[in-house]
């Protein structure tokens, strides 16, 4: 069974990884929501949960689903014999069908070179 302090961490810890990811500091982060960064860090370590209007700003910001903030914490691919297949599989139902649609075109592209 799921807890809510299981949600409000994950949810958290994938905003603090994909922060970090992009190279951008809470206090970037929180102007761009329309925050304070306390809040920000309130929310990284799972003090805090957020509205509805600050899920659709992360989400619009890191260009992702909502979907994706609760999911479990995102992998980086850093081997060369990693089973690039299958984390393809895993990640795309987390983004949007628009998303997709960009995806399919490189792929597109990449297939006619």
């Amino acid at each position: 069974m799921v807890t809510n302090d299981e949600i409000r961490n994950t949810f958290g810890y994938i905003v603090r990884e994909m922060r970090e990811a992009k190279g951008i500091t809470r206090e970037k982060l929180a102007e761009f929501l329309e925050l304070q960064p306390q809040t920000i860090s309130s929310i990284e370590t799972g003090k805090n949960f957020v509205s509805s209007e600050v899920l659709a700003k992360l989400s619009n910001f890191f260009e992702v689903s909502p979907a994706y903030f609760f999911t479990q914490k995102p992998r980086i691919i850093n081997s060369v014999k990693s089973d690039y297949k299958q984390e393809i599989k895993r990640l795309l139902p987390l983004f949007s069908q628009e998303k997709c649609k960009t995806i399919y075109d490189v792929l597109l592209v990449l297939l006619n070179q």
